[in-house]
């Protein structure tokens, strides 16, 4: 039998509609070729400053938002496990790029499949663009899923 040409997979997700896309043919690959799945959400650090009067604490909302991802993840790897593939999930903070390229490394990743918003032009410019960040610095090939606009 031949050795997998992706034996593992790291999939960033911000739960958007080109981030389900991109998961979804994760899956594909993966189920196909026998890949492990690396699910992962990176968390944007918050301002170090607080919320203004009458506003819930950062903290407080943060906790949630750890909470709803926690869940979000442990739903779309469990729909990948009833189909066979191995799939982990993982939470990091920082910059998105970043940690993406980081963990890739760090856990030997031979394909990133992640979805990009497609903007351009001024939009970019000013947002800059994760996922052309991510291909620029990665350590593997990488697979990007635009949705149809």
């Amino acid at each position: 039998m031949a050795p997998a040409v992706f034996r593992r997979i790291v999939t960033p997700t911000d739960f958007s509609d080109c981030a389900e896309q991109a998961w979804r043919l994760a899956q594909r690959v993966g189920e196909g070729l026998g890949s492990e799945i690396v699910l992962v959400h990176v968390f944007v650090e918050p301002p170090a400053y607080g919320a203004p009067p009458g506003v819930a604490p950062v903290w407080d909302v943060l906790i949630d938002a750890e909470k709803w991802v926690t869940d979000e993840l442990a739903k779309w790897a469990d729909e990948a496990r009833t189909r066979s593939i191995t799939t982990r999930t993982v939470m990091r903070r920082g910059p998105a790029a970043t940690q993406i390229v980081e963990l890739a490394s760090e856990e030997r990743a031979d394909l990133i499949i992640l979805g990009t918003h497609g903007r351009g032009g001024v939009t970019r410019a000013l947002l800059g663009s994760v996922a052309d960040r991510v291909i620029r610095t990665a350590p593997c090939p990488v697979l990007t899923v635009r949705t149809a606009e």
